[in-house]
């Protein structure tokens, strides 16, 4: 499921002045789009952590335990 088709079923609320101010979702749709993120931001994440140096399991202990 992609987001552009998580989103084909979405409804806006908007409020009194005419602006948008809730989205609702089918409840599959919204825990996929949870998903999504999560899976982007791990891969961020991923990214990230390989710009650090590799520590072996002794130094990778010693820093846990520092921090």
């Amino acid at each position: 499921m992609s987001v552009k088709s998580i989103l084909e079923q979405e409804q806006i609320i908007m409020n009194p002045k005419g602006r948008p101010e809730y989205v609702v979702l089918p409840i599959a749709h919204y825990r996929r789009l949870l998903q999504l993120l999560e899976d982007y931001g791990l891969g961020q994440a991923i990214l990230e952590a390989e710009k650090e140096p590799r520590l072996s399991k002794s130094e990778a202990l010693v820093f846990l335990e520092k921090n």
